[in-house]
């Protein structure tokens, strides 16, 4: 059985130049990166992309579009448009998905270019548009859903969905249950805690509220197992490479260990299933749980 590659994503590590944050990723062991689309006009070029990868030694399997709030302005406004040239790089660099976030819920155009014409558009590039799942937001101590598709069923007319399990955390699905109904749709996986609360935490794996020893066993049982993104919340570590390759280098090994079958509370160092976030009251909660 083949295991699935495990990726570290550049996005987090926005703030520092994508070849320093190659150069990490390689270093930490990872099989290779997503790319991030961001500000940055190294990350929105081939040719730099490429020359960056090669030099650090990476592959990049997975292109991740600008559609977060932060890069809304990147390669336009228009969201056909800024799909349309995510793919073209995604295909200069012969990366094998592109990613792209969820249309608001009135933004009907990408909405239906996506269901019509987004999967024959990739191909024209030798790439895959993966659909991530978002989550409602809090507005006045109550949840809306601004986005199209934040439970698994929103996500049944497509047929390659990245599902994200912080994002699912937030909308209260269970994630293993999410597994189980998209498994045949899903290409590709962000795994990362979720620490509760409503907020997107992207916290490392064992320090939130999420069954990830339960998912990620059955995920590796999985003969054709998707691609995984580690995608986490590196800021604490940004000034001292050192201690970031080690926490990437943890994180990579733990998720590997519960895609073996390790046992969930020698690698988390807590049941799979609790009910306060290890750590949630104290000052430094993103303490690795766990040594090198």
């Amino acid at each position: 059985m083949d295991t699935p590659s495990i990726l570290a994503s550049t996005g987090p590590l926005f703030a520092r130049p994508v070849d320093w944050a190659m150069g990490v990723i390689a270093e930490a062991g990872y099989d290779g990166v997503e790319l991030m689309v961001t500000q940055d006009p190294a990350t929105q070029d081939a040719a730099q992309v490429a020359a960056a990868a090669e030099r650090e030694g990476v592959l990049v399997p997975v292109v991740h579009g600008p559609f977060l709030l932060l890069t809304r302005r990147v390669y336009g406004t228009d969201l056909v448009a800024k799909a349309r040239r995510s793919l073209a790089l995604a295909g200069e660099v012969g990366a094998e998905l592109m990613i792209v976030h969820p249309p608001f819920r009135w933004q009907r155009a990408f909405h239906e270019w996506l269901l019509d014409e987004g999967d024959d558009e990739a191909a024209d590039h030798d790439t895959q548009i993966g659909v991530e799942n978002l989550y409602p937001v809090k507005v006045a101590g109550r949840p809306v859903r601004f986005h199209r598709y934040t439970e698994p069923d929103h996500l049944d007319p497509f047929h390659h969905v990245v599902l994200d399990t912080s994002h699912f955390g937030v909308a209260g699905v269970d994630i293993v249950d999410a597994w189980h109904a998209l498994e045949d749709a899903t290409v590709h996986l962000h795994v990362s805690d979720y620490r509760g609360q409503g907020r997107d935490s992207h916290a490392p794996l064992g320090h939130g509220l999420l069954p990830l020893g339960r998912f990620l066993h059955d995920v590796g049982a999985r003969e054709d197992a998707p691609s995984i993104t580690l995608e986490l919340d590196c800021r604490r570590f940004l000034d001292d490479r050192s201690a970031l390759v080690g926490y990437l280098t943890q994180e990579r090994l733990k998720c590997r260990e519960l895609l073996d079958g390790g046992d969930v509370e020698d690698v988390l160092g807590r049941p799979d299933v609790v009910s306060v976030a290890p750590g949630a009251a104290e000052d430094d909660a993103d303490q690795p749980t766990v040594g090198l």
